[in-house]
């Protein structure tokens, strides 16, 4: 079973939702935090963890990519709408828009995903239709993706004439190019040129 977050009390939610454009970014949103804003109640405790379920807070309680783009007004609908299809997709897999389902609707999935009833029920779809007041399921979905980890590039070196001795006198020129991976570990690099050392400067044994 899914565990869907719920609120007794959605009015604290919509209003912290709705402050988040306005206000500084905090560092983190915690139970320190929220009293700071006057969200005193226990209840409104429960915005964390529906943050939290819908990607805008890390398991720290810190603001990441959805939280940040929410905040931009011009984005603001269209992150939510991504938000929610993402994090209740089992919902959308039945429903193309279940915001725009009644009550009654939205009570039998959450009581069957999540074996709940009376007031938690109800709670649980308080909290789900007032994340969709913020959302617009027909604005161009918002691509929320992590900062993309640099691709090593191998380092091309110049290349190197090395003279090779073979036996009877005669000198051959060997070009070489090396093609290096790009890495912070120097041993990577000591091996390379130990085993160059080894194969290409060490006088070769006689040949045919």
């Amino acid at each position: 079973m899914v565990d869907y977050p719920y609120t007794y009390k959605p009015s604290s939610l919509d209003g912290f939702l709705k402050n988040i454009t306005p206000r500084p970014q905090p560092k983190t949103v915690s139970q320190s935090y929220l009293k700071s804003l006057g969200y005193t109640s226990s209840h409104d405790w429960k915005i964390i963890p529906i943050l939290r379920f819908i990607k805008f807070l890390d398991t720290g309680g810190r603001p990441i990519d959805l939280f940040k783009s929410f905040r931009d007004t011009r984005k603001q609908k269209a992150t939510m709408a991504q938000a929610l299809k993402e994090s209740y997709a089992d919902l959308f897999e039945l429903y193309s828009n279940p915001c725009a389902k009644d009550d009654q609707t939205l009570e039998n999935f959450f009581r069957t995903a999540t074996g709940r009833g009376g007031r938690m029920l109800k709670a649980t779809v308080s909290a789900f239709k007032t994340l969709c007041g913020f959302a617009d399921f027909a604005a161009p979905a918002i691509p929320i993706t992590p900062k993309p980890t640099p691709t090593p590039t191998a380092i091309s070196t110049p290349a190197v004439q090395l003279p090779v001795m073979r036996e009877g006198g005669v000198t051959l020129n060997v070009n070489i190019r090396l093609e290096l991976p790009a890495t912070q570990d120097a041993t990577v690099y000591d091996k390379i040129f130990q085993s160059l050392k080894k194969h290409l400067l060490t006088p070769s044994s006689k040949t045919d």
